[in-house]
């Protein structure tokens, strides 16, 4: 696959995962809200985009790991954009954003890392069932069970964050908060991913 290719497709995206992040917003019920973000993930399975978090539990077998890099920027680019345009076309997001994100920088940086490190062992779960799983309703249920944990949960996903970031800014001092929480997140989401997939990998290897 060459660049262009990933990077389109990771923008695509990261587009996806702020149509998902709309709906959990416009929901004043968060389990409603949770169970409609999976339209995100499961538009990028179906559809074979590429997402950070859904490729970044595969980093150690790649034969191409820098394209990680890639698809986090086509991921931030179309979040981004997604953000802004919601932001114009939807006001009520905004401000339903201002709060969660004023939440999110509250939180303690070891604590946001931590609840990145689980959202990266789900998303990791929810996008390998995907591609294992032989039937197409066991596919659904991996995404339909583990997003809405992440989310009623409050586990940190790096590019989810970049659409609340995008939506909820309201000062250019937020600025440097938000870019050391979406530096440490995106790490944690690559560890916890990365982990889980050799745990996983390893006791396969011994239950045979």
């Amino acid at each position: 696959m060459n660049f262009l290719q990933t990077f389109f497709k990771a923008v695509a995206a990261g587009l996806s995962i702020s149509v998902g992040a709309a709906s959990y917003l416009m929901c004043d019920n968060k389990i409603v809200g949770a169970l409609l973000f999976t339209v995100g993930l499961f538009t990028i399975c179906f559809f074979g985009l590429n997402l950070y978090t859904g490729k970044i539990g595969y980093l150690l077998d790649m034969e191409h790991p820098v394209d990680c890099l890639t698809i986090w920027f086509g991921n931030a680019v179309g979040c981004v954009l997604g953000g802004l345009l919601l932001r114009l076309a939807l006001p009520r997001l905004a401000q339903t954003a201002r709060a969660l994100t004023e939440a999110k920088l509250s939180v303690p940086i070891y604590r946001a890392a931590i609840l990145g490190l689980f959202c990266g062992m789900l998303m990791y779960i929810a996008v390998h069932n995907y591609r294992e799983n032989p039937h197409m309703f066991g596919k659904c249920v991996g995404i339909f069970v583990c997003i809405p944990a992440f989310i009623l949960c409050g586990f940190e996903h790096c590019i989810a964050n970049v659409v609340y970031f995008t939506l909820g800014i309201t000062s250019v001092s937020q600025l440097l908060p938000m870019l050391l929480m979406t530096v440490v997140v995106t790490a944690a989401n690559a560890v916890g991913a990365v982990a889980f997939r050799k745990l996983s990998l390893a006791f396969s290897k011994k239950g045979k």
